[in-house]
């Protein structure tokens, strides 16, 4: 087990993910502790944990945590020669996704990283060689010394759930269309998406973009270690079935036309 003190704090570091960890006692929820992911300049990342809540991110003394390493090997998969690279240099209206790291921990058995994105790859790479006007554009990923550090994807200004939280003015029957002509586009290429919701559903105008594949598996599959968003997604589900995705556009109908005799 690689020792915490064997890995000092690289000299420029930036707080990337921030955490608190929760648990109940005595039917009250109770502080346990606060986690960070931090990045290196050189693309390395660690996490700390403290025992005290903390301050806003720019608020932290980033010397004074005991940052671990994240083993390379333990979260960036290698990279295959079919997989589609992105550009280089890479396009200023990108957006770069990684993985969340704050389910990480050096020691113990941790959700397999590598294989969210692996499959997130393989939806992107159906997606791109059949394009849809209401699914985000896959670029390609990011590879470095032979490993998927990054997926790339056209960028947009703001999501579904902003404009609804917001209560901004837009078309929302045309939004409705929308994202029910993506999911159907999905599904016959015979993908679940398996995590509609309106966070992960960008907006070009009233134009929606389906976005986030992690969870997104061939339909029938056994889901893998993401499983939905709580409220939007079914309860228990194991497997990727289209009634899935039909419940959560189900909720996001309600969410988008319930109060339409009020409007």
């Amino acid at each position: 087990m690689p020792d915490p003190h064997n890995n000092p704090a690289p000299v420029a570091m930036d707080i990337c993910e921030i955490s608190e960890t929760w648990h109940e006692k005595d039917g009250d929820l109770v502080f346990k502790h606060s986690k960070v992911v931090l990045q290196s300049a050189e693309d390395d990342f660690f996490y700390a944990t403290v025992s005290q809540r903390l301050p806003k991110p720019d608020e932290i003394d980033i010397n004074a945590l005991s940052p671990v390493r994240i083993p390379t090997e333990d979260i960036w998969p290698l990279a295959d020669s079919a997989f589609t690279r992105a550009p280089d240099p890479l396009p200023s209206t990108c957006y770069l996704k990684r993985v969340n790291l704050l389910g990480y921990e050096v020691g113990r058995k941790n959700p397999d990283l590598k294989q969210l994105i692996l499959s997130e790859i393989q939806a992107c790479e159906i997606l791109r060689e059949h394009p849809h006007p209401n699914i985000v554009r896959y670029l390609g990923c990011v590879v470095k010394d032979g490993r998927v550090t990054r997926l790339v994807f056209d960028k947009h200004p703001t999501t579904l759930r902003q404009l609804l939280e917001d209560e901004t003015s837009f078309d929302r029957a045309r939004c409705l269309q929308g994202i029910e002509a993506g999911v159907r586009h999905m599904h016959d290429l015979g993908l679940v998406h398996n995590d509609l919701n309106p966070t992960n559903i960008m907006m070009n105008g009233d134009n929606p973009i389906i976005i986030d594949f992690d969870s997104c598996r061939p339909e029938g599959e056994k889901m893998g270690v993401k499983i939905g968003t709580e409220g939007w997604t079914l309860n228990g589900e194991e497997y990727a079935w289209q009634s899935n995705d039909l419940y959560s556009l189900a909720k996001i109908r309600e969410a988008l036309m319930g109060d339409e005799k009020e409007r």
